[in-house]
């Protein structure tokens, strides 16, 4: 039996989406559009597909347990159109298609829109896009690379074609086949520029991977799942799971103190544009603006294989690039800020727990927000009237908590104490003095 066509509700479920969220081989196809959307949904029972509907719930607890999911509709349809419009945008034979810029400027566009549709509004909602989109920076692809007597002929996500290397060409036989990290790779630049429009579309995705999230990003956006035990706790631990916690965290409380507006009272006037340990260049890309060395030194990614910077740094956009959707505008309530400072230093707690709190003075030294991530537990005694104290010092974690004063000891001979004085008279003050009576 032939496959349903891609553009139809069936054919785009079982050829992208299934595959994306249940693992397998994705297939791009042309762009589809808002029209299209609107025919798939004339046959809408296709998206409550008892298969497509375990996946979700599958994908989901790897999260938590328990997890509510609404049922998929028009937004999450247009969120899986937008995530395989920006990979067709990424193609390596897209020019073979059109070749009018204005052609894939509205393109672009529609992708834009596609996405900026499917902006959730609550947290299971949220957890919905985070299945997508986790799944979306998850992915592989797979080239293939020929060498011959020119060199070697990378075929990016597809296989060689016979006929090129039929006559002379070296055996297809010795083709070597190698599985690289989309995410991390150079992309074209409508795609680059596209990404912190999907970024913006996850909240939970941006907190889980910070060092993703886009330009802009606060996690008291996505403080909600860190007001509830179960999200907070399978977060701290995915940020814990990671080598580069250290990053992590800074990128998180550095972004807090810039979304409060505190960096330059903390730290003193500061001109990088960006978080150091984010993929800000996805501005840079974007032609928003222009990093210098030094910060682009910061920007490097935390994969051994070369990542992030390698992929933003090498695309310039001209200065005609369409930029991507600005911050979303924020609420700052005492509580979000409470429930972000509690989870960091819950992730210095498991790290101490595991025995992998190895710091280096001069990586925290260089890094303002690498320097606030490590404050934190120096700040503990302040912020117990709301957060509590993390250890029971008295009861069975007394050897824990041996282990525990020893860390904030080695803190505090890596922190500069006037940054701990400022974030007591600052930081500390926005949670702490706030609270209702």
């Amino acid at each position: 039996m032939d496959a349903p066509p891609f553009e139809t509700t069936a054919g785009f479920l079982a050829r992208f989406v299934r595959p994306l969220l249940g693992g397998g081989v994705v297939e791009v196809h042309a762009p589809l559009s808002a029209a299209d959307r609107d025919r798939m949904l004339a046959d809408a029972s296709a998206l409550l597909d008892p298969e497509l509907l375990h996946l979700r719930t599958r994908a989901a607890q790897r999260l938590v347990a328990d997890p509510l999911l609404p049922d998929p509709g028009a937004d999450e349809l247009s969120l899986w159109l937008g995530l395989h419009d920006v990979l067709a945008l990424d193609h390596p034979d897209t020019e073979r298609v059109w070749t009018r810029d204005r052609t894939w400027r509205k393109v672009e566009n529609e992708t834009r829109a596609l996405l900026a549709f499917a902006h959730p509004s609550g947290i299971a909602e949220a957890l919905a896009r985070h299945i997508a989109v986790g799944a979306f920076l998850a992915l592989c692809r797979e080239d293939h690379i020929v060498s011959g007597p020119e060199g070697e002929h990378r075929f990016i996500g597809q296989e060689p074609p016979r006929r090129r290397f039929a006559l002379f060409g070296p055996d297809l036989r010795d083709v070597r086949r190698e599985r690289v990290a989309w995410i991390d790779q150079t992309h074209r630049p409508p795609a680059q520029r596209l990404l912190p429009d999907i970024m913006w579309v996850s909240p939970l995705t941006s907190l889980l991977r910070p060092g993703w999230s886009p330009p802009g990003w606060s996690p008291l956006m996505a403080a909600g799942f860190l007001r509830s035990r179960g999200y907070a706790r399978a977060v701290c631990h995915t940020w814990a799971r990671e080598r580069e916690w250290l990053r992590i965290g800074g990128v998180v409380a550095g972004s807090l103190l810039r979304s409060l507006s505190l960096v330059d009272e903390i730290f003193g006037s500061r001109k990088d544009p960006a978080i150091p340990g984010t993929a800000a260049a996805m501005q840079q890309a974007a032609g928003l603006v222009d990093l210098g060395e030094d910060e682009l030194d910061l920007l490097d990614d935390t994969d051994e294989g070369g990542g992030a910077s390698a992929g933003f740094g090498s695309v310039r956009a001209s200065s005609a690039a369409i930029a991507a959707l600005p911050a979303p505008a924020l609420e700052i309530d005492p509580l979000d800020v409470g429930a972000v400072l509690g989870a960091l230093i819950h992730l210095h707690l498991l790290k101490v727990l595991e025995f992998d709190a190895r710091i280096g003075i001069g990586f925290g030294a260089r890094d303002w927000a690498v320097q606030t991530f490590l404050a934190l537990p120096l700040l503990v005694t302040a912020l117990e009237p709301v957060l509590g104290w993390p250890l029971d010092v008295e009861g069975p974690d007394r050897a824990l908590g041996r282990r525990w004063e020893e860390y904030r000891e080695h803190l505090a001979g890596l922190v500069p104490r006037p940054v701990v004085d400022n974030l007591l008279a600052t930081l500390v003050r926005r949670v702490v003095e706030r609270q209702p009576a």
